[in-house]
């Protein structure tokens, strides 16, 4: 806790820091020295003038691999393929889905689809389509996500619910059996 206090005062007021362990064990800090305590280097990094950015912002430059490349904010994210509402018939489990982005996908970028709360498939950097198995007859939500190359999640699409109907096998190989013939009455001379 005291090393909480000291360090931000040596850092910025320029005084020195000392380290030392007491008889008990207990490490110490302070800006003045004491016998036997340790002179502690401290790297001074100059406060940033700005607050830290949770994602890429417009105009903010990257530099992974020695050049710089300018990250674009993400306006839009939507699913296409199911439509909101939409009710898809015998799909037999299999889901297309489609995602647009506006900008488009930038390099090294990636759409996460999540399928009633639970990730259902990350894509390959710049694909924006897919095919989802094992989706069968109910109700969904799916979701859509931008993420960069550590995860982060820059743009979320809004939900989109959809419905998937099978036919009925059991009905479709159903024969209907026609009534009896209605017996009529005999007519007498």
């Amino acid at each position: 806790m005291l090393l909480c206090l000291v360090l931000p005062t040596a850092v910025f007021g320029g005084a020195e820091v000392y380290r030392w362990v007491d008889a008990e064990g207990q490490v110490h800090y302070s800006d003045r020295p004491s016998p036997g305590a340790d002179r502690v280097a401290i790297d001074v990094v100059p406060p940033s003038s700005s607050p830290p950015v949770a994602g890429p912002s417009p105009g903010r430059s990257q530099s992974g691999t020695g050049s710089k490349e300018t990250v674009v904010a993400y306006e839009a994210l939507t699913i296409q393929a199911p439509a909101q509402d939409e009710t898809l018939w015998n799909i037999e489990g299999q889901l297309d889905v489609a995602v647009a982005s506006q900008p488009g996908l930038q390099a090294g970028h990636r759409i996460q689809l999540l399928l009633d709360g639970q990730t259902a498939a990350e894509l390959e950097p710049g694909a924006t389509r897919t095919r989802l198995p094992d989706v069968y007859r109910g109700q969904h939500t799916l979701l859509a996500r931008i993420q960069d190359e550590f995860g982060t999640t820059l743009k979320q699409s809004e939900p989109v619910t959809f419905y998937v109907q099978q036919s009925s096998q059991q009905r479709a190989n159903q024969t209907v059996n026609p009534l009896p013939p209605v017996p009529r009455p005999s007519v007498q001379p």
